[in-house]
């Protein structure tokens, strides 16, 4: 049997993928997003919530949609606090997929977004897509089930919403034609927390997340600098893997976490202390 570097390099994509998903409570959001995954144009995928502590609606969701045909599981761990970069290991540990789609529960995948991902995975790389930033008045519609979310995915709409401030960033909803996107993606942009994919194995290797941020923002940076150190370089996927972006209120970033990026950059701490192995 071939390694999976050699399926990759002689046109293979059949490696298995898993979307983990970082939640904690909002079960409406969380709902939207995950019609999203059921409308898929490539069903060989799996989710896994990964919950920073919910309460039961939550668990009563995930329930709800695997009867509908999706597969996937529900990482769960207690509230105390944000701990994003636990759960996110806890999830790691236990997957059994060779590539991994990091997103949010309130990020509404294209209908192509886990085609785009598979399309783009490369051995050696670290793939991030962006965006589009939907507004409060079209968040509360989704939400009421007044627009579909498919209606996410017609360019005019978009073009049309960021004409009329309903939502920014419309270029990262346009689902550009490939040759476009390739020309764009040459832009280097820095790992995104929601529209990020990663070889298991690469993450394992720096020995995943650092549970040592907690609260708000600067995990993934931490991620993207010790992959890069540990040989995985960052590419960009511009105007494809699109996402639609719920509005809520900004969280303000926890500034400790910035100071320890550079902290630890600073000591070459490429294996996260406090990761998926906490005892090594």
């Amino acid at each position: 049997m071939s390694s999976l570097s050699e399926q990759i390099s002689g046109g293979n994509i059949m490696f298995s993928i898993e979307i983990i998903m970082a939640t904690y409570n909002n079960a409406d959001f969380t709902s939207l997003v995950l019609e999203g995954y059921l409308r898929q144009t490539d069903p060989g995928f799996r989710v896994a919530i990964a919950d920073d502590g919910s309460g039961s609606e939550i668990a009563a969701l995930v329930l709800a949609y695997r009867s509908k045909g999706l597969q996937i599981r529900h990482v769960w761990h207690e509230d105390v606090g944000y701990r994003k970069a636990e759960i996110l290991n806890k999830t790691i540990r236990d997957s059994e997929s060779d590539y991994l789609i990091f997103t949010d529960n309130d990020c509404i995948p294209h209908s192509e977004f886990v085609a785009d991902h598979r399309r783009m995975a490369e051995k050696g790389r670290c793939v991030t897509g962006r965006r589009v930033n939907l507004g409060k008045a079209l968040t509360r519609k989704l939400l009421s089930h007044a627009v579909d979310i498919g209606a996410l995915q017609s360019r005019w709409r978009i073009l049309a919403g960021a004409a009329t401030g309903k939502l920014r960033n419309p270029e990262n909803g346009l689902c550009l034609p490939w040759s476009l996107t390739r020309l764009w993606s040459r832009k280097r942009k820095g790992l995104l927390g929601s529209n990020m994919a990663v070889w298991r194995d690469d993450v394992l290797a720096v020995n995943g997340f650092d549970g040592a941020f907690q609260g708000y923002s600067a995990e993934e940076s931490d991620l993207e600098w010790r992959l890069n150190a540990n040989g995985i370089k960052v590419r960009a996927l511009l105007g494809r893997a699109c996402q639609y972006h719920l509005y809520h209120e900004r969280r303000a970033v926890d500034e400790r976490n910035l100071r320890r990026i550079e902290e630890k950059k600073a000591s070459g701490e490429v294996w996260a202390k406090e990761g998926i192995l906490v005892n090594e």
